[in-house]
């Protein structure tokens, strides 16, 4: 065995025994005493051979035995957005939470992360990924804590993708994840997180879709903060969009209007 792959299968070793399962490329040259070119030029072997996954300038994963080749994205979501934000509070967010929570069946091929403050990132593990600003009380609400990184629990994955359809592609994707979270989702702590948010607007979209759609535990039981004044969209639409009264519907309780009819919706979403 080469002297290469020697090293770089101590390395890897090296962290596994510590039960480190991302690292920096600081972290690599104190493993190996070794120059910061010739460590660099160990790390992209290692990556070329699928034992560890870069991903992203400076920060790598471990690969496990058996998934080897795999990108850390592929395999774990929460080991690669762990070691792309070591250190800074954050929280694998919206469409991105609701396919780990398996609420949606397609996984959404951006990466959605909130955090508190901008970081400068196009992909994360060979995937696209959209970094949302938040602040940082705002950012630990609904927090789940998920090795060393974090997720939005189901209510917050909900509530924040009601708030934003457009960050999930649309209400179909918004209506089908709000079904199959019928006897998971608390409608308690929807209102809370609501509330804490002064995501108002996002509560009456779920209570609309919930009492049209008949979801399970949540149907009748989602109560708007306060009595709705005016009318709000399900989705966002386009100016020329057509108008709810020429091809949708009005729900007159929540006083969200639909650019379809409840069953419509329910077909595209069970699709």
């Amino acid at each position: 065995m080469s002297i290469t792959k020697k090293t770089s299968l101590w390395l890897a070793d090296q962290f596994a025994a510590d039960e480190q399962q991302t690292f920096t490329f600081a972290d690599a040259v104190e493993r190996t005493g070794m120059s910061p070119s010739a460590t660099a030029n160990l790390l992209r072997r290692m990556a070329a051979h699928g034992l560890i996954d870069r991903v992203r300038r400076g920060h790598y994963a471990l690969r496990q035995l058996g998934m080897l080749g795999t990108t850390a994205a592929a395999e774990e979501l929460a080991l690669a957005v762990g070691a792309a934000f070591p250190g800074q509070l954050h929280r694998i967010a919206y469409g991105t939470a609701l396919y780990e929570h398996g609420l949606i069946t397609h996984p959404p091929r951006v990466i959605q992360v909130a955090t508190d403050r901008r970081t400068r990132m196009a992909a994360l593990s060979d995937r696209p990924v959209q970094v949302i600003v938040e602040s940082t009380r705002d950012i630990s609400i609904g927090r789940d804590p998920v090795g060393s990184s974090a997720i939005s629990d189901i209510e917050r994955a909900l509530i924040e993708s009601a708030a934003r359809p457009d960050y999930v592609s649309g209400s179909s994707v918004l209506a089908e994840a709000l079904e199959a979270s019928g006897g998971r989702a608390k409608p308690e702590k929807l209102r809370r997180y609501a509330k804490q948010l002064s995501l108002h607007a996002a509560l009456r979209r779920l209570g609309s879709l919930a009492d049209a759609l008949d979801v399970p535990g949540l149907a009748g039981q989602i109560h708007p903060i306060s009595t709705p004044s005016s009318d709000i969209q399900l989705e966002p639409r386009n100016p020329d969009a057509t108008h709810w009264r020429d091809a949708g519907w009005r729900d007159a309780h929540w006083r969200v209007t639909w650019d379809q009819l409840p069953s419509e919706l329910a077909n595209v979403a069970s699709s």
